[in-house]
């Protein structure tokens, strides 16, 4: 590492995403010219507020103006919130390095087929023993255990300080291949660590989280249980979960048939990559389900958050192209509902009774899920593994920083020393010593509209809310601006405001008024007025009468042509 003056050149923590929310977690770590960005994730919008609008990423313009430092993107697992951004942050920037494990490149690659118009990058696979090392950092990884295979926690260094990010983690001392390396946690934190980035999404939930392995127990002996069809829902990127059913419903003699495009491509690239190790012959296609007898069948589908065009929807409402439930089949939700989605999960659950099926969800008498998110006591292992000076809570509600922040204090570190910041705010790490600034980046919000980023977030949800609750006024005119007039009355079309037919005396009102206003404005000029007054004399006109008679505000858009 090239030997830098200290007390000259600090170091910058921040994050672009992923503070005070769930979703879109994008953390950068900046040094002089270099910046190393740590994950590039999407948070999925509730469209009945979000109108239209797919999903919700970080804003990339402080990257865009500092593209030439950008070494490198480093991916800590393959959730969509660590991942989902990146097809976006591709069509924005070129990136020459992206670092992944071998399972989360495959599944980035599978997303970044989807879209076009990608800006050059190239990956390159790390795995436990990666060491990377650029002018101002070294970086290396540690294992974690998460609910999805070959995730990991990240170590940097720089001439200022050592810095821990966790990733998303659990401690689970039950698993098999998936373990947390404690050894190599406790070997980083017996190098004096300075600061630890602590994911916090379960930082309110007290002790340690159930074991996998009594998840798998139960889930298990449920399906052995089943006379009939078993359809299992959890969520497409839960995949060490997934392949120890898939291992069950083998040894059972079940043939698997997966349902929804998530799961489908989750498990074909866990199979390419080597994770899970099964014949194809196991697998079948919905269209196929009805050759089988229903106690030689199982089928792992999507949509466990009552999503509406999630196959799981499809089949409660009777409408999935193959599967039709029948009273025999089981269904097991192994999966908690999110914040927000209780209401669709129950209306869902609903009609699922209604065919008389047997329905199993997660309770507190019978665990089938499990969080891969650490507990307050898992934080405090972590803290005592780690040993940090300095701890930054991140990926998490404003409530779970907090709970974060409470924890580390009762586990020995200074209050004084727990860094609670927001989106856009630097943290600054100078010869060891770690401060929260008064320097903001911009770290707000921006939309995607189907595979497509769009910069005027605002302007589009304002003008989106305005059609579905007042509707649009599309108003016309022919104009002889040499002799200043209207050469015929405005033609005047309504949409989602009110009806046209039943109003005509108004319209016609409104046509005239236009008419005559727009006409004065004219007259009353030396120059030739501009399409822009006209639009404006002709919207305020509009908007005037519209609301005196009909107590709306539509969005009112003027086309003129000149004659």
């Amino acid at each position: 590492m090239e030997n830098i003056t200290t007390n000259q050149i600090p170091t910058y923590i921040y994050a672009l995403g992923g503070i005070e929310e769930i979703g879109k977690n994008m953390y950068v770590i900046e040094h002089d010219d270099e910046i190393y960005i740590i994950d590039c994730g999407i948070k999925f919008a509730d469209e009945n507020i979000l109108l239209g609008v797919n999903a919700i990423i970080c804003p990339f313009d402080y990257l865009v103006e500092n593209k030439n430092k950008i070494k490198g993107l480093i991916v800590t697992h393959a959730h969509e919130d660590h991942i989902g951004g990146i097809p976006y942050l591709l069509k924005t920037l070129s990136i020459p390095k992206i670092h992944a494990a071998k399972l989360t490149a495959g599944i980035i690659s599978k997303k970044l087929k989807e879209h076009k118009d990608l800006l050059p990058f190239h990956f390159e696979h790390f795995s436990d023993d990666t060491k990377i090392t650029s002018k101002h950092f070294k970086i290396e990884f540690f294992r974690v255990c998460h609910s999805i295979p070959d995730a990991f926690g990240v170590y940097v260094e720089t001439i200022n300080g050592k810095i821990v990010s966790t990733g998303d983690f659990r401690f689970d001392f039950c698993t098999q291949g998936d373990e947390s390396d404690i050894l190599k946690m406790a070997d980083l934190g017996r190098r004096e660590i300075d600061v630890l980035l602590c994911e916090s999404t379960n930082a309110d939930t007290p002790g340690f989280s159930m074991s996998e392995k009594f998840i798998i127990d139960e889930l298990r002996r449920l399906i052995l249980k089943a006379k009939g069809r078993v359809i299992l829902s959890t969520f497409a990127s839960n995949l060490g979960r997934i392949e120890e059913v898939i291992e069950i419903a083998v040894k059972a003699g079940r043939k698997i048939c997966l349902c929804g495009r998530s799961m489908e491509t989750n498990i074909e690239t866990s199979i390419n990559v080597g994770f899970l190790n099964v014949d194809n012959s196991c697998f079948i296609e919905s269209r196929d389900v009805d050759q089988y007898k229903d106690n030689e069948i199982i089928i792992l589908s999507t949509g466990s958050q009552g999503e509406e065009m999630a196959a799981l929807s499809q089949m409660a409402n009777g409408k999935h192209s193959w599967i039709t439930l029948k009273p025999t089949d089981t269904l097991i939700l192994s999966s908690n509902p999110i914040p927000g989605n209780y209401a669709a999960v129950e209306n869902l659950v609903n009609k699922f009774y209604r065919t008389g099926m047997v329905i199993v969800q997660n309770t507190s008498m019978r665990k089938i899920h499990a969080s891969g998110h650490a507990t307050k006591q898992e934080h405090q292992l972590m803290f005592k593994l780690i040993n940090p000076q300095y701890i930054v809570p991140i990926h998490g509600e404003f409530k779970m920083l907090k709970a974060l922040r409470i924890s580390a204090v009762e586990s020995g570190i200074n209050s004084a020393n727990v860094i609670q910041v927001v989106n856009g705010q630097k943290i600054q790490l100078l010869n060891h010593v770690a401060t929260a600034t008064e320097e903001f980046i911009d770290a707000g919000e921006v939309y995607v509209d189907g595979n497509k980023i769009n910069s005027d977030s605002t302007g589009v949800l304002k003008y989106r809310r305005v059609l579905s609750q007042d509707g649009i006024f599309n108003v016309t005119m022919l104009i002889d601006r040499e002799n200043k007039r209207i050469t015929e009355l405005p033609v005047i079309a309504t949409r989602g405001s009110f009806y046209a037919k039943t109003s005509t005396p108004l319209i016609t009102k409104i046509a005239y008024s236009i008419k005559e206003n727009v006409e004065n404005a004219m007259k009353r000029r030396e120059h030739i007025i501009n399409n822009n007054e006209i639009r404006r004399i002709t919207e305020n006109t509009t908007e005037f009468f519209i609301w005196k008679n009909k107590k709306k505000k539509p969005l009112v858009r003027t086309t003129v042509f000149d004659v």
